[in-house]
């Protein structure tokens, strides 16, 4: 009888994609509250400056992992994904954003996180700290403050990789 001789190779382990996730407040510079800026406006302006400040290239590397995990129009918070490698031209590029809509806008980076995790915790206190300011201006009630702090926490907590 015949044997067969079986060839065991070592398979290489598989390779995570490694991603930061940066925390954005967006400062509208007239100070009201814009809630008609929808996530698919945000993150294709955002796709846009990334590729008006660093080019094609840049844009193609910076574009295959860019995803806009949470979006909040009245406190300002965004938390988006990006690419280990591309994140600091994310970063700039979030940051060199001056004209949103026909607004001015101030964008500060707050936070840069290697977890959706630690990116959460800190979403959820520069949340409280929002509404507190909002409830500070007169812009929102605080009974609206509050229910609105439970909400974004509430789905800062549901937010999936």
């Amino acid at each position: 009888p015949r044997t067969r001789r079986i060839s065991v190779r070592a398979i290489p382990p598989m390779v995570r994609f490694k991603n930061r996730y940066l925390l954005a407040e967006l400062r509208w510079h007239d100070g009201r509250v814009d809630d008609t800026l929808q996530d698919a406006a945000l993150l294709g302006l955002l796709r846009q400056g990334v590729a008006l400040n660093f080019g094609d290239v840049s844009a193609g590397a910076a574009l295959a992992s860019m995803a806009l995990k949470y979006w909040n129009p009245v406190t300002g918070l965004a938390v988006v994904r990006c690419g280990r490698d591309m994140h600091r031209e994310v970063w700039a590029a979030m940051t060199l954003m001056r004209d949103v809509k026909g607004r001015s806008v101030a964008v500060r980076v707050l936070h840069n996180g290697s977890t959706l995790r630690s990116s959460q915790r800190a979403a959820m206190e520069h949340s409280e700290g929002a509404y507190q300011r909002l409830v500070g201006r007169g812009a929102v009630g605080e009974k609206a403050a509050v229910k609105g702090a439970q909400v974004a926490v509430s789905v800062l907590e549901g937010l999936q990789p």
